[in-house]
């Protein structure tokens, strides 16, 4: 067999087995390299194929080939030539309905879901109205619901798509009638022969009525009739029904509520809102340009450059008649081109596009312009800057990768911020030091005053200081973010779950921060009417983190004084001089209430929470006040009354070395003679919590499990509760008030923020029995807690938990959930490890007991939808749990199989 025909194979079986794409193995090197010749070797013999034309070359970087059957018959296309300038436009022949509008997958993608919903709605489909500015695509988009129609066998092939601009008959309501609904021989004089309406010849199809907002009141309820029953009268028969089943849609330039009547509204069930030019996403512009400029080189049959300025223009411009003007600027400056260029190939320079645009570039822009500078762009770069992202959405791909590739290395997390911090410092030193032709405009000025204002009332409130210039980058960063707010959503969309993961990382470990940066972005938000999406708080975030920042062994000092900035100045003064962060300081109005005094400290532990103990450092005699009226339960408080930096540092040099609070406070009374208080937090007990998801009477039987197995009383104590209430409350649940919970044993974890779970598999299968002693172990000696052990491993064998939980014959039971659990996974074909094995035996049989005595569960949210989803699964569980409903003559309802399907 020759080489050609080896490459030419190998090529077919890539191409049947490997996804389409830009994949180096579609390349010319990797073909030579599976049959040890040279790239220039296969390169031949594969142009000579597509000469040939058996193979598709596509002329991108590298070059790519594709055996055109296979290709058109993944594509469902037949291709009209061999060579591509690119994948897109190779991709882009494939293109069917709604694919060929640009931005259909993106800011255009909920619109078209209501259009391709308006045309498949039996029998006729439904009236639509399109909304938006002139230019927007509008009769694009009617167009492209009648070819969805036809594609996907809704309309017939026959059907017509007929237009009619409404303005054409905003002051002549009985020619509107007449062309409409057509009209009968000797209707009117003149009129000799009968004749159909466009109601009629778009019967089967579409009748698109543009600018219908230019029809009168008496205009719009001609219609009514026919779009209530699809029936109506030709002018000059009143007698005769005739019916048409015409789909209708309608499209406006103004806004519906103020130009139709409420009548017609009510007839028009989806009424869509099509966005400006401005409003779409940069890289949708990028792409229109581009497209435009394509149609262009392809209609003049001329390769195309334009300069980088002229580019750079076009981009910019804001253009009141949309994508309709743009278009226009691009065939003007392209005929304007070819006028005066007598070249083989179109070259766009500033100059050659229209005067106006120059109107709307700034004059030391126009100043430093120099023709002979520019530097000219091919098409082929335009795609790929087509393709290119924005500096704020490089920013955020390379974070979510940093974030993903540190999880994986499994790095800790100081590494993990120290990483983005440096990512976003490059990202601001770009904001900051890229040349600009223009100066900051009057939008940015005013964004970095109100931005100034808003992080001095954040600063007060949270006593941190943010520098005048850190202020100004993040505005910056604030206005990058405005100019791309459509782009970064979009790109949220698609990210959705990996940015909430890292924002529930840094919200856990960073909440002080986070609460900063949140309401820092919630109010530019507000006041600057720029809606930001959740990863710009990370970002946010990770800027106002200071990795510098130390733990103090649960003990922080925070300073309180009247003035403007007192209380900041003496803590930043110390946190200097001690080189790490002790105080945080706030600063009070002269007037300010002691009992404001006291929420302000107040809101401070909750933002810090947990901390062991807290030095208070206070002025001008507030000691006594505050003493008195501070209530606080879980915090030892030391207070100081006249406040000093000398004072701050004595105490700051005793937190870095460790000394508690009584120590501090007899220190400081020893050196400065001053008056001190100390409050004494209120020492919740220790517990652990037993739950049980199927029931309260199984917590309580592990519980007294768990209590048996002590060969002592303990202080602590181990209280069965329900499980539903943690589960809705977590945190906020009354037992956390009463009781330190160190620990929660039971069936299924209810996922508390802070409180290991310690699940009743792992007793059985003795895997958590070390964890289990971590919490037991300080309350027993050596012996003991080999006792307790002992008595672990013996009391958690699964047959003595069936026995202990269920009033069931315990070896009987085991042989039927073991029957149960095999069939099960004889027909998920799945495996179930030994801790998910144990889980469901101990599962299982409290579920028998539980139907037994009429204690199923019934009801639960979501269970429709799990059921639509989950049909034929839901249908094995059924199945293999039937031996068991004969055996205790019980019935297993929906919501338990969707909770063992859960659990699986």
């Amino acid at each position: 067999m020759d080489i050609k025909k080896s490459l030419s194979q190998e090529l077919k079986k890539r191409c049947e087995t490997l996804k389409l794409c830009e994949d180096e193995r579609f390349s010319a090197a990797s073909l030579a390299g599976a049959f040890h010749i040279t790239r220039n070797t296969a390169s031949q013999y594969l142009n000579e194929l597509v000469k040939k034309g058996t193979v598709v070359k596509v002329n991108s970087r590298p070059v790519y080939f594709f055996d055109r059957q296979i290709l058109e018959e993944k594509l469902k296309v037949s291709l009209e030539h061999s060579v591509y300038d690119s994948m897109d436009d190779l991709m882009r022949v494939t293109n069917h309905d709604f694919e060929k509008m640009i931005g259909y997958n993106g800011s255009l993608c909920a619109l078209i879901s209501h259009c391709q919903a308006a045309v498949t709605y039996p029998d006729h489909g439904l009236p639509i109205l399109i909304y938006g500015p002139t230019g927007t695509g509008k009769s694009m988009l009617a167009n492209l619901m009648y070819e969805y129609g036809i594609h996907q066998g809704i309309l017939d092939k026959k059907s017509k798509f007929i237009a009619l601009n409404c303005s054409e008959y905003a002051n002549n309501p009985e020619l509107l009638t007449d062309n409409l609904f057509g009209h009968v021989k000797g209707a009117y004089t003149g009129a000799e022969n009968e004749q159909a309406g466009l109601i009629q010849l778009a019967d089967q199809g579409v009748l698109f009525l543009d600018e219908v907002h230019c029809l009168k009141a008496e205009c719009q309820e001609k219609l009514f009739q026919f779009m209530d029953k699809g029936i109506y009268h030709k002018v000059g028969d009143n007698e005769n029904w005739y019916r048409s089943s015409c789909r209708l849609i309608f499209a406006t330039t103004e806004d519906p509520q103020q130009v139709l009547l409420r009548t017609m509204l009510r007839r028009i069930p989806i009424v869509i809102s099509i966005p400006s030019l401005s409003q779409r996403p940069q890289v949708e512009k990028i792409e229109l340009i581009y497209t435009m400029l394509m149609k262009e080189r392809n209609h003049l049959r001329k390769d195309v450059f334009i300069s980088n300025l002229a580019y750079q223009a076009l981009l910019d411009h804001e253009y009141k008649g949309n994508i309709g003007e743009l278009q226009n600027v691009i065939r003007a400056t392209c005929a304007n081109v070819l006028v005066h260029q007598q070249q083989n190939a179109l070259r766009i320079r500033l100059l050659d596009l229209p005067e106006y645009l120059f109107a709307s570039m700034n004059t030391l822009q126009l100043k430093n312009y120099d023709q002979e500078d520019e530097a000219m762009i091919s098409i082929t770069d335009l795609n790929k800057e087509r393709k290119s992202k924005t500096p704020l959405l490089q920013l955020y791909d390379r974070l979510l990768e940093t974030v993903q590739t540190c999880q994986d290395e499994e790095e800790d997390l100081h590494q993990i911020i120290t990483r983005c911090k440096y990512l976003i410092q490059n990202f601001f030193d770009l904001l900051f030091f890229r040349q600009k032709y223009r100066s900051i405009s009057s939008n940015e000025d005013y964004l970095l005053k109100m931005l100034d204002k808003i992080c001095s009332i954040v600063m007060n409130r949270y006593s941190f200081t943010v520098p005048n210039n850190q202020i100004k980058i993040y505005s910056k960063a604030f206005v990058e973010y405005s100019k791309n707010a459509t782009d970064a959503m979009l790109w949220q969309s698609f990210h959705v779950q990996e940015v909430q993961s890292i924002q529930t990382l840094i919200q856990e470990q960073f909440p002080r921060d986070y609460s900063v940066a949140s309401e820092i972005v919630d109010n530019a938000s507000l006041n600057l009417d720029i809606k930001m999406d959740d990863f710009m708080r990370v970002i946010m975030t990770l800027a106002l983190i200071d990795t510098e920042k130390k733990e103090n062994n649960g003990r922080v000092g925070l300073i309180l004084c009247h003035g403007y900035s007192t209380a900041s100045s003496i803590a930043d003064t110390a946190n200097h001089l001690l080189s790490e962060h002790i105080f945080d300081g706030i600063d009070m109005e002269l007037k300010i209430s002691i009992d404001k005094i006291v929420q302000l400290v107040e809101d401070y532990l909750k933002r810090k929470s947990p901390i062991q103990e807290l030095i208070l450092l206070v002025d001008m005699g507030s000691l006594e006040a505050i003493y008195k009226k501070i209530h606080l339960s879980n915090c030892n408080i030391g207070l100081i009354n006249y406040v000093s930096t000398a004072t701050a540092l004595e105490v700051g040099h005793a937190i870095q070395h460790g000394k508690v609070v009584k120590e501090i406070l007899q220190d400081v009374k020893d050196e400065f003679s001053l008056s001190t208080h100390f409050i004494e937090g209120i020492r919740k007990e220790d517990a652990i919590l037993t739950l049980c998801a199927t029931g309260f009477g199984v917590a309580k039987k592990i519980s007294e499990l768990l209590k048996s197995s002590l060969p002592k009383p303990v202080e602590l104590d181990i209280i069965p509760y329900d499980y539903q209430s943690i589960l809705d409350h977590g945190k906020e649940d009354a037992i956390f008030s009463q009781y330190n919970i160190r620990l929660i044993v039971g069936t299924l974890d209810p996922c508390v923020e802070d409180v290991e779970y310690l699940s009743l598999e792992s007793l059985v299968s003795s895997d958590g029995i070390q964890e289990l002693m971590k919490y037991i172990s300080p309350y027993l000696n050596s012996d003991e807690q080999s006792m307790f052990e002992q008595n672990i491993m013996k009391n958690f064998t699964l047959s003595n938990i069936v026995n202990h939980l269920t009033i069931l014959n315990v070896e009987k039971v085991i042989d039927d959930v073991e029957d149960f659990v095999v069939q099960v996974e004889s027909a998920l074909h799945k495996t179930m490890d030994a801790t998910v094995r144990m889980g469901l035996y101990v599962h299982i049989s409290c579920l028998i007991e539980r139907l037994m005595l009429r204690q199923g569960i019934e009801n639960v949210e979501g269970m429709e939808d799990f059921k639509a989803k989950n049909k034929d699964r839901m249908e094995i569980v059924r199945q293999a749990f039937s031996g068991i409903e004969m055996h205790y003559s019980v019935e297993i309802p929906d919501p338990e199989i969707m909770y063992i399907l859960n659990y699986l």
